[in-house]
């Protein structure tokens, strides 16, 4: 591989996180890239395991950088990242993830003057690397505006997630654009709102481009027990508001009454939550509903889900665990 470091094009950010089982898997994937002209910047947020000592055996590569830190969580590691960045673009890689090699190729092929991220497919795979799916895998792209591009992520073509685009890194430095650390889901959604709201100029890509390789995992956030923190959610639906006009409306309630009817449901089915805490979000639902019924309804069974969710929460979600038994 070519010394890419005085000639940096993509800054790839990897948090690691107790990833010790699956880091050189991720890294070997970086060392293969087609495109070489690249830095990775990797943040130890403070692991238990052997994780630093794996990154410190690639630490002879100049275009790896190593940032030990404390633990703050994934938000706060990508953060550090974004901070050290050089690169003319940026995207981000979870530690217990891996890439194409026609990854960084695939981005700066697309990724002209007037495109303000690229976004692209994602093939799931087992811990042991087995493929789960098999994407199309073709070079096909759809090219929209970033305010239809909004509406694609919402709803007609949901990709909530981060790891799947690359960005503009002088657009996030200049804005000093950062991951909220206080919002534990859907932040990766609010950055990349955030985000295009900015780049109301340029165009945005989405390739049927496989870029992505994305490990199923059982100990993920979504998976994992749920907790009060996960109700974070509304801080980040709340903060997209400030970046969204009345063209994204019924796609923004869309998506935030089919969130919040999940987290309600499950709320009520798991240990831990106050009835008070649970009414707090019913009732949050039903202002959503609201607002969502006067910006029009989406002709989908979705819709006819949340107006009986709005009548009674609690006997649909009783309804809904009987016919998964």
């Amino acid at each position: 591989m070519q010394n890419p470091v005085n000639d940096v094009l993509i800054s790839v950010i990897v948090p690691v996180y107790n990833a010790a089982a699956y880091l050189e898997r991720c890294i070997d994937s970086l060392l293969q890239q087609e495109e070489s002209r690249f830095e990775a910047i990797f943040i130890n947020d403070g692991s238990s395991d052997n994780s630093l000592a794996i990154l410190q055996n690639y630490a002879h590569y100049p275009h790896f950088h190593i940032i030990d830190k404390t633990n703050g969580g994934v938000s706060s590691a990508r953060n550090q990242g974004i901070h050290a960045s050089r690169g003319k673009l940026l995207c981000f890689l979870d530690a217990d993830d891996f890439l194409p090699a026609s990854a960084f190729a695939t981005y700066v092929r697309l990724m002209q003057n007037n495109i303000a991220m690229v976004g692209g497919e994602s093939q799931h795979f087992t811990p042991q690397g087995d493929p789960l799916d098999f994407p199309a895998n073709s070079s096909d792209v759809r090219q929209l505006t970033a305010s239809a591009a909004i509406n694609d992520l919402l709803y007609f073509n949901p990709r909530h997630g981060i790891c799947d685009k690359v960005f503009r890194g002088d657009v996030i430095r200049q804005h000093q654009l950062t991951f909220n650390e206080e919002i534990y889901n859907f932040e990766d959604l609010l950055f990349v709102v955030n985000y295009l709201h900015l780049q109301q100029d340029r165009q945005v890509i989405f390739t049927q481009q496989v870029v992505y390789y994305y490990v199923e995992s059982t100990n993920s956030a979504t998976r994992s027990a749920l907790r009060e923190k996960h109700f974070s959610f509304a801080r980040s639906f709340n903060g997209m508001q400030a970046f969204l006009s009345a063209q994204h409306s019924r796609c923004y309630y869309h998506l935030y009454l089919k969130v919040t009817s999940s987290y309600i449901y499950k709320a009520l089915h798991s240990d831990g939550f106050s009835r008070a805490f649970i009414d707090e979000y019913i009732s949050l639902y039903r202002r959503s509903f609201k607002s969502y019924f006067t910006s029009g309804l989406m002709l989908n069974p979705w819709s006819l889900y949340f107006a009986l969710f709005f009548v009674s929460p609690r006997l649909v979600s009783r309804l809904r665990r009987l016919a998964q038994k």
